[in-house]
């Protein structure tokens, strides 16, 4: 049956009613209360002005998930199990304030997780203004604004503090506009929980939309099992490898692949909740592996170098299906490898590219290494030549873990640089531009020439400031060990032609350095 999406409105005391009788309810996916009493207070404002306050999004269902007892700090009744069940997508913040402010008759919660006293707002009647309990002027006369919808108190409220006529007009003004207030609704209806987590992540308004890991927390939810935990020891782990950065949505990717061979997140959404649960420390220890693959082959010890985030996702389906590989098997994909990170391959249809990882993985397992034909470099040697040198650049960071397979030399003694060190966060610091900066800076040339990307090699800070402010012509005859040279510079990708820093070439030079790294790609990549 085909999905509707209807739209309507509904007065404030209608939706109060609504919650408590358990027809509207917030799901456990959404996130805590985090409005603050002005926020709540503007809102009230924005409500008695008749200002549009943005629509209430609803899913209307059958399935009966685990849902928020507490709203606004009040004990819901336990409901009678009528169907369906409207749950709160998005305006769940608006829900609350309204519901913690004009409800009157339930018992409030101790040790919530915010403090209920935000809802006791009053209405100065004599400054014509909301207040906070905390900010009341005992001369004037304050409305608590949970007597609204108690018509019984209300008048009460009115006989007891024996309002003026003028007086008694603006309260009952008050309570009118907010009695006959209409909050916009759109309700999802005859939608199964795939289709509304592709709906939800679409959303874009003025709110924070429910991310799929929101959505796979409540499906997956039951009393002795919640995956944001699960989650969170998962990144504490990733934290301590330098990974701390992958998202979210990648992890649940290397779960669907691990459990169904697929990354899209329709099939994510999809997943059987004990599947999820029974495959969590899978998930771990195969992620923990892949990242560990990843430094020991690639010098990869942070997240800032990873070429692509997808890297990730078919290394963990790879080690969820074995604990080792096999040497045939390690060469084959650092051949993968090398070639998806010198290739856009992940700028477009990325879920599918990722499944023909997974395929390409299942082959590989099977000792077939035909998949790798399939992957091919695509960075071609004048795009080389004007690489920019910037981490957000994803050619960038694959070219610095190319440098550092090398084992580069200091080029100031001859030492093993720590490559460990210099990747394991970005520095720019530990980065040298080979033709100093100052030096090309002097010749008139614009940044972008200065900082090609083949013209940096990884070098610590104290050796940078030795040659920094010298010509090549310089330090390359009068620091540079002349005995170990040509070692040193074949270390680092460098050319070893003589004439280019004695003449101070730089045309020639990133021309050259360009060669020497594109005939590197290809020799990793074996193309």
């Amino acid at each position: 049956m085909k999905g509707e999406i209807t739209t309507g409105s509904i007065k404030i005391d209608r939706l109060r009613s609504k919650i408590i009788e358990g027809n509207i309810k917030i799901p456990p996916f959404q996130r805590e209360f985090v409005w603050k009493q002005e926020q709540v207070i503007e809102l009230l404002d924005s409500i008695i002005k008749d200002y549009p306050i943005g629509s209430i999004l609803l899913w209307e269902t059958k399935d009966d998930l685990p849902s928020k007892r507490n709203i606004g700090g009040f004990d819901l009744p336990n409901p009678t199990e009528d169907y369906p069940i409207n749950y709160v997508l998005d305006g769940q913040q608006r829900v609350t304030s309204i519901f913690g402010v004009f409800c009157y008759d339930l018992e409030n919660v101790e040790n919530e997780e915010y403090d209920p006293s935000i809802f006791e707002i009053l209405y100065d009647i004599n400054q014509d203004t909301f207040i906070s309990s905390s900010d009341i002027n005992d001369a004037h006369i304050n409305l608590p604004l949970r007597l609204i919808f108690d018509n019984f108190n209300f008048n009460k409220f009115i006989q007891e503090k024996n309002l003026s006529e003028e007086q008694t007009n603006k309260v009952v003004e008050v309570q009118s506009l907010f009695q006959n207030y209409e909050l916009p609704l759109v309700t999802i209806k005859k939608r199964d929980k795939t289709e509304v987590g592709i709906i939800f992540e679409r959303v874009n308004n003025t709110g924070t939309p429910l991310s799929t890991l929101d959505l796979m927390i409540a499906w997956t939810w039951i009393e002795d099992f919640h995956l944001k935990s699960k989650f969170e020891d998962i990144f504490e782990t990733l934290e301590d490898k330098n990974f701390g950065n992958v998202k979210n949505k990648v992890v649940l990717q290397c779960i669907s692949a691990i459990i169904n061979q697929t990354t899209k997140t329709k099939s994510i959404l999809e997943l059987n909740p004990q599947d999820v649960r029974d495959n969590m420390d899978l998930l771990k220890a195969s992620l923990e592996k892949a990242i560990d693959f990843l430094s020991t082959q690639f010098n990869c010890a942070s997240y800032d170098f990873l070429p692509r985030v997808q890297q990730i996702v078919p290394l963990t389906y790879l080690f969820s299906r074995t604990n080792s590989v096999t040497i045939d098997q390690s060469k084959c994909l650092k051949k993968w490898f090398w070639r998806t990170s010198f290739s856009t391959r992940y700028s477009a249809s990325t879920d599918q590219k990722m499944d023909d990882d997974v395929e390409f993985i299942n082959l590989v397992l099977l000792n077939d290494f035909s998949g790798l034909n399939k992957y091919q470099t695509n960075l071609n040697l004048t795009q080389l030549e004007n690489l920019k040198f910037s981490k957000s650049n994803s050619f960038v960071r694959a070219f610095l873990l190319l440098l550092a397979q090398q084992k580069p030399l200091d080029l100031t003694n001859g030492n093993i640089v720590d490559v460990g060190n210099a990747l394991s966060q970005y520095n720019r610091k530990q980065y040298h531009h080979i033709f100093p900066r100052a030096f090309l800076k002097d010749k008139g040339l614009t940044n972008d020439q200065i900082n090609k990307a083949v013209n940096f090699c990884i070098l610590p800070a104290t050796s940078n400031r030795l040659i920094s402010d010298k010509d090549p012509s310089d330090y390359f005859i009068n620091i540079i060990p002349q005995a170990n040279l040509d070692t040193i510079l074949e270390s680092n990708l460098v050319p070893n032609e003589k004439d280019i820093y004695q003449n101070d070439d730089y045309d020639k030079f990133y021309t050259e350095r360009a060669k020497v790294v594109f005939e590197k790609i290809k020799e990793l990549s074996d193309e």
